[in-house]
């Protein structure tokens, strides 16, 4: 089939730069949601009813997280750079090939690159950056995403405390765009009915220790014990580490979807500190075969793959044992790895995102001539798509859901037979 365009994923990918202070549960997602875009796209190639006589192709670049990296990976693509010219820093060398974007995940990094390509009407869809400013179509044109904005969490969580009769509240966020906005509009929404701060605290993992302290601290003086926290995983876990080094226990916690369903501290850890938590999660939704696809990537099945090697082994915390003696060390503090462990909760929201962006191309290529829905009626060349062309075809593009399809679920942590 004839390579048609690219998908250019900005995903946070690379297993090796996971490392501590960075909580396992991180690392599965981020591993189910690469292998799942990898799914989404084999699935659109094999499939003769959409794209037919054209192969989809697509490069996944690590962002790191970093709003930074995520605009020089994006700068370079634009300047029609390989990777191995953009880690190098060399001059472009060829115009761009890039009809979309699919990512990124974290709002900031969406936010550096969505402002970065908009000159140029390159079409986006992440799959994850839920920040409610990212609706500004001023600001982002061509922005798009198969999440909810945080509109509809900050909502939530303002509902669910209002129900239980808490007017008098601690408020904890990350200082980032995803913590910062989305607190804005918790506050602004609480305040409206009739709910007061005690306290509002932001931080970074990257803070100092001393600043995760003296926010342990504020907790612990303050008269209420209610907290709302908008957060990351990565700030979540830092915070309870030292929440548990102190042994601040009869927390109510009100939590967002980026920390209430991962795995962030010990399950005993969660039994004795998060009992009672409450909070807002994403639906997930059955994709048929993702999830035998993924159970199937298995270090066995992939010998020559050292990722998927040490990606089983981070995850899991465990070791494939080869004899080979620098393992000793590492040997007498993880279990050796079973291969039994399993991987579970399917991201449906980059499957959506590969698929939206497909379509836009499927129907360009099947465009009829006179009929097309640019200027005169044109179509666009297919040899020769532009972002803009893509943009417009993905405007019209329409993600169907259940009728009763919620924006978000309510979870909350109950104490059953000594477990949650």
């Amino acid at each position: 089939r004839n390579k048609l365009a690219s998908l250019w994923g900005l995903l946070l990918i690379l297993i090796q730069v996971i490392q501590a202070p960075c909580c396992h549960s991180e690392v599965i997602k981020v591993f189910r949601l690469v292998n799942t875009m990898i799914f989404a796209i084999e699935e659109i190639n094999e499939n003769s009813a959409i794209l037919p006589n054209v192969t989809l192709g697509y490069t996944i670049y690590d962002d790191c997280g970093s709003p930074t990296i995520t605009t020089k990976v994006a700068l370079g693509l634009m300047n029609g750079q390989k990777e191995e010219e953009i880690e190098s820093g060399d001059d472009c060398q060829e115009s761009p090939s890039i009809p979309a974007l699919v990512g990124a995940y974290g709002s900031s990094e969406s936010m550096a690159v969505a402002r970065l390509i908009a000159p140029f009407r390159i079409p986006m869809v992440s799959y994850f950056s839920t920040c409610a400013c990212l609706s500004d179509r001023k600001e982002y044109p061509t922005f798009y995403r198969t999440i909810p904005s945080d509109y509809h969490q900050s909502k939530a969580l303002a509902q669910i405390v209002k129900n239980f009769g808490w007017t008098w509240i601690g408020t904890i966020r990350s200082n980032n765009d995803y913590g910062n906005f989305g607190m804005q509009a918790f506050v602004d929404i609480a305040q409206e009915l009739g709910i007061c701060i005690a306290f509002s605290e932001s931080f970074h993992r990257t803070d100092s220790l001393e600043k995760i302290r003296k926010i342990v601290n504020i907790m612990k003086s303050s008269t209420t014990k209610v907290i709302v926290a908008f957060a990351a995983s990565g700030e979540m876990r830092i915070l309870l580490k030292e929440i548990i080094r102190q042994n601040v226990t009869g927390i109510q916690w009100i939590g967002t979807e980026a920390w209430i369903t991962a795995q962030i501290i010990s399950p005993d850890e969660t039994l004795r500190f998060l009992t009672g938590t409450i909070g807002t999660s994403i639906p997930l939704f059955e994709v048929k075969g993702l999830r035998e696809f993924l159970l199937q990537i298995h270090p066995s099945g992939f010998p020559g793959n050292s990722l998927v090697k040490e990606f089983w082994e981070t995850a899991f915390q465990c070791i494939f044992w080869s004899g080979n003696t620098s393992q000793i060390t590492a040997a007498s503090t993880l279990q050796q790895c079973t291969g039994q462990e399993k991987l579970s909760a399917l991201p449906y929201n980059v499957y959506k995102a590969v698929y939206a962006v497909a379509h836009a191309l499927h129907n360009m290529i099947l465009c009829e001539k006179g009929k097309g829905p640019f200027i005169n009626n044109t179509c666009a060349h297919v040899s020769n798509l532009q972002p803009w062309q893509v943009r417009k075809c993905l405007i019209s593009q329409q993600i169907y859901f259940p009728v009763k399809f919620p924006h978000c679920l309510i979870v909350n942590y109950l104490h059953v037979s000594h477990s949650i």
